[in-house]
Order: C-alpha cells, then sequence, then structure tokens
C-alpha cells in the first residue's frame, strides 16, 4: 500500500503529533475526559474487530477494558501527513497492556489512520482507522516480582 506524504506547516504538525500524543497519555493516565476531547462528539473509530460511531462510545469502551487492567504504555510514532483534503495522518501504534497484578499482558501493534477535523475547540480526529499487524501474550513479566 503506497502512502503519500504531504508537507505542512510546522505549527500544525506539531498540533496533529500532540493530539495523538493526547490520545495515549488519556489511556494510560485514564484520563476518560481528556480521551474523549482527543476526538470530534461524532468520531468514527473503527478497530476492524469493533467499531464506535461517537466519542462518547469509544471512550466508555476504552474506559470498561482499562480501568480493571495493570499500567498500560501507549506509544504512538512515525506520525506522517497522508493527506491535505481532508487533513489525514498514518501513525505507527504500540501498547503494551498489563494485567491489574501486572504478572503478564498484552502487546499489540497497529497502524492508525486519522482523519482529523478542526472545531471551535481545536483539531480533533474525526475518523480512525486501525490496522491490527500483531497482537500476543506477553510471557512471565520478571519486573511485576520486583516491587
Amino acid at each position: 500500500m503506497s502512502v503519500s506524504i504531504h508537507p505542512v506547516d510546522p505549527a500544525l504538525r506539531f498540533e496533529i503529533h500532540d493530539l495523538v500524543a493526547q490520545y495515549a497519555l488519556a489511556i494510560d493516565t485514564r484520563d476518560w475526559p481528556l480521551l474523549e476531547r482527543v476526538f470530534t462528539a461524532d468520531a468514527d473509530v473503527d478497530f476492524g474487530f469493533a467499531r464506535w460511531r461517537d466519542a462518547a462510545s469509544f471512550t466508555r469502551f476504552m474506559q470498561e477494558t482499562h480501568d480493571p487492567a495493570g499500567k498500560s504504555l501507549h506509544r504512538m510514532s512515525n506520525t506522517v501527513v497522508t493527506g491535505l483534503d481532508p487533513l489525514t495522518a498514518r501513525t505507527y501504534g504500540d501498547a503494551v497492556v498489563l494485567v491489574a497484578d501486572g504478572s503478564t499482558g498484552t502487546d499489540a501493534n497497529a497502524w492508525y489512520d486519522d482523519e482529523f477535523r478542526r472545531t471551535e475547540d481545536g483539531l480533533r480526529i474525526a475518523r480512525r482507522w486501525v490496522r491490527m499487524t500483531s497482537l500476543v501474550q506477553l510471557p512471565e513479566n520478571r519486573a511485576a516480582a520486583m516491587r
């Protein structure tokens, strides 16, 4: 799959990178109001195995699945602007989500294809398509025993 890369103003590029980073921060800190603000109210979020048609229902899903879990670490990288009208970008994502006691967990990797919309509150993600590349069960987490 070929992806076009578009040069953009550095301020817009920073705004996109910051919004993508807020997504990861919101999940890892369990800041559910922040997660909902990353998206437009009518955001369309498609993870392949499930799809949500608004920010509130997607946020509820993330809260329900992450609150009972242990620590998580979402890393978003390699964000490039792929379109200007509409404004789109692709980001690589890697998420380690541990079980409550930290003894094991999962490691998921994906491409995040986002479409952005300017709102009165700033740039927001209006559409997100997640393409999973791997999802693996982690072996015993030896760091859990060090605490």
